[in-house]
């Protein structure tokens, strides 16, 4: 998330793994029940964290920028269901 999120640069990257496929995978091994109302609470979770622990440019560019991969996220999961 901080690579994400935050666009900084890790010396060491410690997550290899592709989380469009990890969240496509949980969805289906749970029966298609990821709902739009599963990212409003992690929207909110990840907004809380970020203002209190953060401030300034950061936190709006990342609030932003988490927005965006919840709605292309939920997006794609729904499409994976089509197929």
């Amino acid at each position: 998330w901080e690579t994400s999120l935050f666009m900084t640069k890790k010396l060491k990257k410690k997550y290899y793994g592709n989380p469009l496929e990890a969240h496509v995978e949980v969805d289906k091994n749970f029966n298609h029940s990821i709902t739009e109302l599963h990212f409003g609470i992690w929207l909110n979770l990840w907004y809380q964290t970020l203002d209190e622990l953060f401030q300034g440019d950061v936190v709006e560019n990342a609030k932003r920028r988490a927005r965006k991969m919840g709605t292309f996220m939920y997006l794609k999961i729904f499409e994976a269901r089509q197929k």
